[in-house]
């Protein structure tokens, strides 16, 4: 006869074989492809194994709609574009040899702003022939060859002289709150005919980082101001943009969580070379 305690082990391990079934039979189905919106794709909703979107999402109600993205994000405090997502990403090159030692790398963590905009809109295009390319170091291969034409990554952007790399939009991205930026982003890629009527551009570097908290601010100027404001002939808040994009501060407060949260391997590095520096003296 079995005793009380192995009937309470059986009944639980009865109990907890079940609500699998329970839990499964629960789940909504799964809609057809072409009806699946961007919560049926990316979230747990049905219970089974799914792919994270690890952006911080801030869109435009039309943007969503034309995507099937959830209403959560949807901010009418979003200006000048139609969508803005940002992360950290770990895509790039390592850094090695720092402070005099073989070993002290820095890996790649660093900031990304993907900016979905009308592409009606009139950019400081520098090449109007060229709708799309893929700028982002340290994916490829070649990263590691020699260089042999001078024109690693660059090629449809070499000049005639085959000298230097020409810039791909006459502004670097800059995201500020009020007169703070903490620098300038390159662009990594960009797709000017993305979807009908919507380009895309992606910047990875300092200057798309979420700090401080505040209503951010991207402004475009044409090649002539730029250039000026390159070389100090105006000031940078005195110059006229031709295109401004205002990022809504909830937007900025959500980013800033996530560079803070996954920024720490860059703050370690820096406290680490500091160490350095000190025990070298």
């Amino acid at each position: 006869m079995m005793s009380k305690s192995v009937l309470q082990v059986m009944f639980v391990l009865l109990v907890l074989g079940m609500i699998p079934r329970v839990v499964q039979a629960q789940q909504p189905t799964l809609p057809a492809f072409e009806d699946r919106t961007h919560d049926d794709h990316f979230t747990f909703k049905y219970g089974k194994p799914y792919t994270l979107d690890p952006y911080t999402w801030v869109y435009t109600k039309e943007f969503a709609q034309m995507f099937r993205m959830p209403d959560k994000w949807i901010d009418a405090n979003l200006k000048g574009a139609l969508a803005i997502a940002f992360r950290m990403t770990t895509i790039g090159i390592t850094t090695c040899g720092l402070g005099g030692r073989e070993d002290s790398c820095w890996p790649p963590v660093q900031c990304q702003l993907d900016v979905y905009y009308d592409n009606r809109i009139k950019l400081p295009w520098m090449h109007d022939e060229i709708m799309r390319d893929f700028l982002l170091r340290g994916v490829s291969s070649h990263e590691f060859l020699q260089d042999l034409n001078h024109s690693k990554g660059f090629h449809r952007y070499r000049p005639k002289d085959g000298k230097g790399v020409p810039r791909v939009l006459a502004t670097e991205a800059s995201l500020r709150v009020g007169k703070y930026s903490s620098g300038f982003a390159p662009i990594a890629y960009f797709d000017r005919e993305y979807e009908p009527g919507v380009g895309l551009i992606g910047w990875v570097g300092i200057g798309v980082c979420p700090t401080p908290i505040g209503m951010g601010q991207i402004a475009f100027f044409d090649v002539e101001t730029q250039d000026k404001i390159n070389h100090m002939q105006v000031k940078r808040e005195d110059a006229k943009p031709i295109h401004v994009i205002e990022l809504p501060e909830s937007f900025m407060r959500r980013a800033n969580i996530v560079y803070e949260r996954d920024n720490k391997p860059n703050v370690a590095v820096t406290e680490r070379l500091k160490q350095q520096l000190l025990q070298s003296r």
